[in-house]
């Protein structure tokens, strides 16, 4: 069980992926300090290193820091992008195994997420402090309420249920048949993309199915495909995943609010709601 925040406590917020604007996050994070939360910075959450937020070591020192910290009570990554693979191999879990914490994010951050499933802990798919200026307030409402409660539910009954694991295709597709994987036997199986071609899409389903992906789901729940690109493919992504899954008898939910949207209420990933 991972505590729920109280005021006072003290948050990290790190770059471990894409590199981010100064004075957007610092304006953005008066939303925490508003919840009531001390705010810290990694020592390099504002590097910029080509397109990454600083060269990996200092990346992975960031995150190694806060999750080694006792006085850390919860990690919120400040967006996603691209740079977690290259140091999630390197992380040290024997603290946050001990002490765990919730990690907050989406996107590149499905790979953190992937890694904190494996260990057996939940964290939470939600909007992330680059975004905060365009998040609709009742979502950001809810994130508060997923930080500082124990009840917090995604309003759909049947993701109360069941453990939803999952995030972002294009990330969960990279991570097949790695130690970075996910075993979705059992479990509700969550995926969003952006700015894919829909023949990719079909690809990376297919490639879910060859790896067995689907055959032990409870349910597919599919949030947003945000600015997907047709390239005369002529299929939908509805059409691709209901051709793709047209011999399972799991159901399949479309249109949840998650994803590279506005509107990305949290999810609450690796357990049942309220558990």
């Amino acid at each position: 069980m991972i505590k729920p925040l109280q005021k006072g406590d003290k948050v990290a917020v790190l770059a471990p992926s894409g590199r981010v604007n100064e004075a957007k996050i610092k304006k953005n994070i008066q939303l925490l300090i508003n919840w009531g939360l001390e705010v810290t910075f990694g020592k390099h959450t504002f590097d910029q290193y080509n397109k990454l937020a600083g060269k990996d070591e200092d990346r992975l020192h960031d995150l190694q820091t806060a999750l080694d910290d006792p006085a850390i009570k919860a990690i919120i990554c400040t967006r996603g992008g691209y740079g977690l693979v290259r140091i999630v191999d390197d992380i040290n879990w024997e603290i946050f195994k001990k002490h765990p914490k919730w990690i907050i994010g989406f996107s590149d951050i499905t790979v953190l997420h992937n890694e904190i499933h494996n260990l057996g802990f939940p964290s939470i798919h939600a909007p992330m402090p680059n975004s905060y200026d365009t998040t609709p307030p009742d979502v950001l409402d809810k994130l508060h309420d997923a930080l500082f409660t124990n009840d917090y539910q995604y309003p759909l009954n049947m993701l109360n249920q069941t453990p939803v694991v999952g995030g972002n295709l294009a990330i969960i597709y990279s991570l097949l048949g790695t130690n970075s994987d996910i075993d979705t036997h059992g479990k509700i199986l969550f995926l969003e993309d952006i700015g894919e071609y829909a023949y990719n899409i079909d690809r990376m389903f297919r490639a879910l199915k060859k790896a067995g992906k689907f055959d032990h789901i409870n349910a597919l729940a599919i949030g947003y495909f945000t600015n997907i690109k047709d390239d005369n493919f002529g299929f939908t992504v509805e059409e691709i995943i209901n051709e793709v899954t047209k011999e399972y008898n799991f159901p399949i939910v479309f249109g949840l609010k998650v994803g590279h949207e506005d509107e990305n209420y949290p999810l609450i990933l690796g357990r049942t709601y309220g558990a």
